[in-house]
């Protein structure tokens, strides 16, 4: 990996805008707003935990990614870009489905979709980052065929999305009184 350049804090930053536009937008039109707060708040932090999980265990497959406490700040910033760009996804979505809990429930057609858009995302994300010298992989790392962009960062995209946001909805959905008769 290289050093960190401001160009590379770009796409997060617009990014980061358009994630908190879209969810000041649909708070707003959500019809149970503490739901939809409850979810996104689970849709971010989880974001970030597994997302950092991926990052630790993938880094082998990044020239200079060795395990090391030095590598952590930068695993942990690209957490925090995969995190945002999470959040955009789902948000994206719900403006296309002009609905902020339009995965409840996350049907096969919607999950299908998810999954293509995630993963073709993450293949044109890393062609960018790899033309642009901001990373480049070992020889360990698998490669899709046509595209040169890693297997793994391209798995990444197109499984997380779709567990975050179930697990996201488990977790924010209030649950009935289980009271023992």
């Amino acid at each position: 990996m290289t050093n960190l350049t401001p160009a590379m804090f770009a796409a997060p930053t617009i990014a980061l805008a358009g994630t908190v536009w879209l969810y000041i937008y649909f708070r707003k039109s959500a019809a149970d707003k503490l739901v939809f707060q409850r979810f996104m708040r689970w849709v971010t932090a989880l974001a970030f935990l597994l997302n950092f999980a991926w990052e630790i265990l993938h880094c082998p497959l990044y020239q200079g990614g060795a395990y090391a406490l030095a590598h952590i700040p930068m695993l942990a910033l690209a957490s925090l870009a995969d995190a945002i760009m999470v959040d955009l996804l789902y948000l994206g979505f719900a403006l296309v489905y002009q609905n902020g809990l339009w995965a409840q429930p996350l049907t096969l057609l919607r999950a299908f979709w998810l999954m293509a858009v995630g993963g073709v995302g993450a293949i044109l994300f890393e062609v960018a980052h790899l033309s642009a010298g901001n990373w480049a992989y070992t020889d360990k790392m698998l490669l899709i065929p046509g595209t040169g962009a890693g297997l793994s960062p391209v798995l990444q995209f197109t499984l997380l999305p779709v567990l975050i946001y179930s697990l996201s909805f488990h977790l924010a959905t209030p649950k009935a009184d289980s009271k023992l008769v």
